[in-house]
């Protein structure tokens, strides 16, 4: 499908682990459960070299953009 993604939406979501069937709250990026290096992975191998969009979130456009920098460099430190 790689060829096909048009945009990347980006969104974290972190999950509770006392829920059996997977629930949890959507979060700020890089504050959930997703495992970004994963995903960056992911991309990388099919080639996405387009845009991304923030999606949710209460930080500032800045601290917003500091934390999609370091997905997008590959790093997990914050």
């Amino acid at each position: 499908m790689g060829s096909l993604i048009a945009k990347c939406h980006v969104k974290d979501f972190k999950l509770n682990p006392a829920d059996p069937d997977g629930g949890g709250d959507f979060v700020n990026i890089r504050d959930g459960s997703v495992r970004w290096p994963v995903v960056r992975a992911a991309l990388d191998r099919v080639g996405y070299n387009g845009w991304y969009t923030i999606e949710g979130g209460d930080l500032s456009l800045e601290e917003h953009s500091r934390r999609l920098d370091l997905i997008l460099a590959g790093g997990v430190s914050p």
